[in-house]
């Protein structure tokens, strides 16, 4: 299966155009979008009616981080148009950069999944309470945390090298996503989140059982490689 390759990606959020260049998102990352990646197909099977099938092997794993960052990118397109209270102008700037990246990382592994990629998902966000800075603030950690731990984890069962330095990269952006976000939670909390300035490598499944409070989609991830 090879990758669409094509650039500008054009998405319109609720906030109005996005370019993830305009936001030097590709600087950010190494560069992700001009890797060229190759996954092998994954084997088919029948999908149970009741739920998304969302494949086997590293096509799993890899539609696993494409759902989460649907989450994460609707979290930050909600926040950017239903802003807390108290917000400051920095923080306005900064919750639209978060976006775009998000929905950057999100167009990226679509495109890398191909026909492979779950159809888009449909999130419940119901226990965000976006216009309170503290709820926003702690489901946003939440989620960040999760999409580092996430990639860490993900990494550590990836049956293919070709894609491991890419999906580092990416994860070296939601770390400072992550950092900012317990940042602005407690300030000086920067990188503490164990007390020695480690994130958590988080297992696949237990990732995708946090993830499941988030989406009313149902997935079929019994065959999700994890550890």
């Amino acid at each position: 299966m090879e990758i669409n390759n094509k650039s500008g990606i054009q998405e319109n959020e609720q906030a109005g155009n996005f370019n993830p260049s305009r936001r030097q998102f590709l600087t950010l990352a190494g560069g992700v979008a001009g890797v060229g990646l190759l996954l092998s197909a994954a084997s088919c099977r029948k999908t149970p009616a009741s739920a998304t099938y969302i494949g086997e092997g590293d096509i799993a794993l890899l539609n696993y981080l494409y759902i989460l960052k649907q989450v994460t990118s609707k979290l930050y397109a909600q926040a950017v148009s239903t802003t807390y209270n108290g917000i400051t102008k920095e923080e306005v700037v900064l919750q639209v950069d978060l976006r775009d990246q998000e929905v950057a990382h999100r167009e990226f592994l679509k495109r890398l999944l191909d026909t492979k990629a779950v159809k888009e998902i449909a999130t419940d966000l119901s226990q965000v309470t976006f216009a309170d800075k503290k709820s926003f603030l702690n489901h946003a950690c939440i989620l960040e945390d999760l999409s580092v731990g996430a990639y860490a984890g993900v990494l550590r069962v990836l049956a293919s090298d070709k894609y491991k330095l890419t999906l580092a990269k990416m994860a070296s952006v939601d770390a400072r996503h992550a950092g900012y976000m317990h940042d602005l939670q407690s300030h000086g909390s920067f990188g503490s989140l164990d007390g020695n300035g480690l994130d958590k490598v988080i297992a696949p499944s237990t990732g995708f059982a946090t993830l499941e409070g988030y989406i009313e989609t149902k997935f079929d991830a019994r065959k999700l490689p994890t550890f």
